[in-house]
């Protein structure tokens, strides 16, 4: 699994019929870049590392 996709996988438990990339791409898309934002503010993620992971997909 990449970082791509395990900070995708992050954010769906919040809502998994919303956030399903499945059914709304788009949404899951949005709430990745909610997750990266937050790993970066609590500092797991620099911005350049999360630059590279969305660059992944």
């Amino acid at each position: 699994m990449t970082d791509y996709e395990a900070i995708m996988l992050a954010g769906i438990p919040n809502a998994p019929s919303v956030y399903t990339p499945t059914k709304n791409p788009e949404l899951a898309k949005q709430r990745q870049k909610q997750v990266i934002n937050k790993m970066i503010e609590y500092k797991y993620l620099t911005q350049s590392e999360a630059n590279k992971i969305l660059k992944q997909e």
